[in-house]
C-alpha cells in the first residue's frame, strides 16, 4: 500500500501503476472521475499531476481488515495548471481525505477516494 503512495502517486513512476494495480482495477474519485484498469488510473493521476505538478500525498494512518485497507492522507501541492475549469493560480493547497482499497493477489482491485475537494476548489478560488 505504501509503495502505491510512494512510487505511483508521489514519484509518478508509471510502471508502478501496472505493477501494483490489478488489470481490471476500478477507480472512483470525485476530483478526477471513474476509471478502469491501470492505464485509466494513470490517466486520471496524470491529469491531477498536470494541475498540481508537485503533488504529494502523506499517509497519516492505515487500517487493514482482511482484503480491505483504509488510508487517511493529506494531499499537498501547488496549482500550476488548469483544474476543473480553473486556470492555474500558483496557490498552495492542502486537503485531507481517505481512500478505501480492496486487495487481491497482492494487487489493488478497487480504489475509492474520499477527500475534501470542495475545500481544494475553495483554496484555488474556484467559482462553485
Amino acid at each position: 500500500m505504501l509503495r502505491f503512495y510512494d512510487e505511483a502517486l508521489n514519484a509518478g513512476r508509471e510502471d508502478a501503476f501496472t505493477e501494483l494495480l490489478a488489470p481490471d482495477v476500478a477507480y472512483y474519485n470525485p476530483a478526477t472521475g471513474t476509471a478502469r484498469g491501470p492505464g485509466g488510473v494513470l490517466a486520471a493521476i496524470r491529469g491531477l499531476r498536470a494541475a498540481f505538478p508537485d503533488l504529494r500525498y502523506t499517509v497519516e494512518e492505515l487500517v487493514v481488515d482482511g482484503d480491505r485497507v483504509a488510508a487517511r492522507f493529506t494531499l499537498r501541492g501547488t496549482h500550476h495548471g488548469p483544474f476543473r475549469g480553473k486556470a492555474a493560480t500558483g496557490r498552495s493547497v492542502e486537503v485531507g481525505g481517505s481512500t478505501h482499497y480492496r486487495v487481491a493477489g497482492g494487487k489493488l482491485t478497487e480504489v475509492r477516494v474520499f477527500a475534501d475537494f470542495l475545500g481544494l476548489m475553495r483554496q484555488i478560488d474556484a467559482e462553485l
